[in-house]
């Protein structure tokens, strides 16, 4: 049997303009590296998603 990754999500709603979003994506991505074992992604909000994608 294949073991499943636990997987992180979250979303920010609108809380934050595309320039934040960024950022927010950025730090993210720093802070995540290494991480093993665990899948994570983020829902950026409709107006934020052509900037994070």
């Amino acid at each position: 049997m294949v073991q499943r990754k636990p997987l992180v999500a979250g979303n920010w709603k609108m809380h934050y303009d595309p320039t934040e979003g960024v950022a927010l994506v950025r730090e993210l991505r720093r802070r995540l590296v290494g991480l093993a074992g665990v899948e994570v992604a983020v829902f950026p909000s409709f107006v934020t998603l052509p900037a994070v994608a």
